[in-house]
């Protein structure tokens, strides 16, 4: 149950017409409210949450309010069951224990220490030391790996989405799942990638290959929000957002 001190703060702001929030949770506030707006303002129907880990998107997904289809893909049996528990009694939230990328194959998965940095690719400290203690290899597994394109119609007719948003957190394998989509990316109305300033993995794209990649396939940047905000000198990776490029201008300001 909130503690005293948090139901006044809530009792407060709902009075004023404002959210009051612990100084610790402001950049996280900050990015989920970005989300929905970005989300409102394309009028998402169906959010693609490919790596999605234990769930911790598809969760402050429906606590910013979006109210849509939840499509989420993880690889790890670990944190795949996690991910089940989670959404279970979310009928809107559909899970897939398989790998978006390139093509359809199977290819070896590693799972790391701490299960958030699990990735196809190999750990590397070369360009930043500070989570080595967490990115090293705990196990290899081999996983299924599917490209969107075979996979969107199918999705589509099922789950009755006209207005799917694409995010991707895979740990520098992004842009492999871009590949996968080919020409069914445009059927995509935004994506969210994170990219890296300073990389993790070995072989994972660079900032500037990925913003010139994302941009080569009919996307603009919007936003760019820092994944670690405590490192002010040091950001490591940025959650990027971009939207269609027959939508930048589609925003209505006649209201403003």
């Amino acid at each position: 149950m909130p503690s005293l001190k948090r139901r006044l703060a809530k009792a407060l702001g709902r009075a004023i017409g404002a959210d009051i929030i612990p100084c610790a949770r402001t950049a996280g506030w900050i990015e989920e409210a970005y989300l929905k707006s970005l989300l409102d303002a394309l009028r998402a129907d169906c959010v693609f949450d490919v790596g999605a880990n234990i769930g911790q998107f598809g969760q402050i997904l429906r606590g910013s309010g979006f109210s849509g289809t939840i499509l989420s893909f993880e690889p790890a049996p670990r944190a795949f069951a996690r991910l089940s528990e989670v959404s279970r009694d979310d009928h809107g939230w559909h899970v897939f224990n398989i790998a978006l990328g390139a093509t359809d194959q199977m290819l070896p998965f590693n799972v790391m220490k701490e299960d958030v940095f699990s990735s196809f690719r190999m750990p590397t400290a070369k360009e930043n030391a500070a989570f080595c203690a967490d990115n090293q290899i705990e196990a290899t597994l081999e996983v299924p790996v599917r490209p969107v394109a075979s996979l969107i119609d199918e999705l589509a007719e099922r789950y009755r989405f006209t207005r799917p948003f694409l995010k991707m957190d895979t740990q520098g394998f992004d842009l492999e799942v871009i590949r996968g989509a080919g020409t069914s990316l445009q059927r995509f109305i935004g994506l969210s990638s994170e990219i890296a300033m300073r990389r993790l993995y070995e072989g994972s794209p660079h900032m500037a290959e990925s913003i010139e990649f994302i941009n080569t396939c009919g996307f603009d940047f919007v936003n760019f929000l820092p994944v670690h905000p405590g490192r002010i000198l040091n950001p490591l990776e940025f959650n990027s957002f971009a939207v269609r490029r027959d939508l930048v201008d589609a925003e209505d300001y006649s209201a403003a």
